[in-house]
């Protein structure tokens, strides 16, 4: 996964497309579950940017177009890292 990707529309096309020349992560998942991302660094970063590709999901469910959503969440992020954006997802799930 990239350590470069600063807005929620990047991190979106890496998770379903992928990005310079590598497959999406959903491709990951689905070929090697778990194993591609065995270190912890690796887990906890995955677990951080699913929250946010969740949240995007969610807005999708509640009627928006997914370019809605993406514009939505890049608009709520303003200039928070994808990092912490997620914090601010979770943090606000769990009031």
């Amino acid at each position: 996964m990239s350590r470069g990707v600063s807005t929620v529309k990047e991190l979106w096309t890496e998770w379903h497309d992928g990005i310079a020349n590598q497959p999406s992560i959903q491709h990951l998942e689905n070929t090697y579950g778990t194993k591609w991302r065995q270190s912890s660094k690796e887990a906890k970063f995955y677990s951080r940017t699913l929250c946010v590709i969740n949240y995007v999901h969610t807005l999708v469910s509640g009627g928006l177009t997914t370019e809605a959503a993406l514009e939505r969440a890049d608009m709520e992020r303003g200039r928070r890292s994808i990092d912490a954006l997620s914090k601010y997802i979770r943090s606000v799930k769990t009031k």
